[in-house]
């Protein structure tokens, strides 16, 4: 473990959301890893002015940066106050591996790793941590991390790469907390609805779910040639994946699955995996709104995975309903449209 080493006051260390905004908006690039555990940290925070012109250098330096006011700075001495740019962290502790990259000179901030372990500390939920977790790992983004919504993008982390860190930095702050949770983090969804479904079907009764286990997120299967013939794909992408049972649950959402292409397009993938042995279940988003549509969903997966309900849950019901609620889907039995 490496000593805390302290700095001038020009240096500024970015920390918590403000490292994971910075992560989704910087360029690769742009970006050195700093290869000791820690780069030096400055006392206090910097004052108002002083951080203003910093932002604005930073900004103008790098055009693809935007900062959410206020930013999250990390201080070696508590006698720094939050103000109207700033919230100042104090960090004491040494790390065993490299935590930080390098944005200028005198800029740093916290790699996705670190960054995750420091909003632990601040998220109570263990569910809404969970959902940040997925998202790291995953091949989207939303405003959890400090950016607008948007698909297809470089997942910041994997779960190896949380649960090594986790392994070297076990008495950081924050680094039990992601442990306990790693066991119901998965790589690769794409998408916060699909994290929603696959966290609803996989958490045990115990925890508000259906005890599924939790599938592979997007996982590649190869095309056969009779499924190749009939598709003119190579490979597809199931977005909820029981590989060994052979079955695909797409999430099908309004933006790719609407039109007569894309129906013409999700019928020839069908029926490709169909001739591999494969059964293939669509889940709307009317559907996984629906907690009736939801239960009939995941007792047909139920039934296919050949598992049998086995919950001594007295109040399940109820459990349901707060997991939904915390993943922020409706708890009514509305039916789907």
């Amino acid at each position: 473990m490496q000593k805390i080493a302290r700095a001038s006051q020009s240096r500024i260390v970015f920390g918590y959301i403000t490292a994971l905004q910075m992560l989704r908006m910087a360029q690769p690039c742009e970006l050195a890893s700093v290869r000791s555990g820690k780069p030096s940290i400055p006392e206090r925070a910097p004052r108002t002015k002083e951080l203003s012109l910093a932002l604005e250098r930073i900004e103008g330096d790098h055009p693809g940066l935007r900062f959410e006011r206020p930013s999250h700075v990390l201080v070696s001495t508590p006698n720094g106050r939050a103000g109207e740019l700033c919230v100042p962290h104090v960090c004491t502790r040494g790390f065993s591996r490299s935590s930080f990259f390098r944005l200028g000179d005198d800029v740093f901030f916290s790699k996705p790793e670190l960054a995750f372990i420091q909003m632990a500390t601040r998220i109570r939920n263990e569910v809404s941590l969970l959902e940040l977790g997925w998202e790291l790992c995953g091949s989207y983004q939303t405003r959890r991390t400090g950016v607008s919504v948007g698909y297809d993008v470089e997942p910041l982390t994997s779960v190896r790469a949380l649960r090594d860190y986790v392994a070297c930095n076990s008495s950081l702050g924050g680094a039990q907390k992601v442990a306990r949770i790693l066991p119901f983090l998965v790589d690769g969804s794409a998408s916060s609805r699909e994290t929603k479904f696959a966290l609803v079907l996989g958490f045990s009764p115990f925890r508000g779910g259906y005890g599924m286990g939790f599938p592979r997120m997007n996982y590649e299967v190869i095309a056969s040639p009779a499924a190749r013939a009939i598709s003119g794909k190579k490979s597809f992408r199931c977005d909820l994946c029981w590989p060994e049972a052979r079955l695909d649950v797409e999430y099908q959402s309004r933006e790719n699955h609407e039109g007569e292409l894309s129906r013409i397009r999700d019928s020839r993938r069908a029926n490709a995996l169909a001739a591999m042995g494969w059964t293939v279940l669509g889940v709307t988003n009317d559907e996984l709104n629906s907690l009736a549509a939801t239960d009939a969903v995941a007792e047909a997966i139920r039934r296919h995975l050949g598992k049998r309900l086995r919950t001594n849950v007295s109040d399940w019901h109820a459990r349901k309903l707060r997991l939904r609620r915390r993943l922020g889907l409706p708890v009514g039995y509305e039916e789907a449209i």
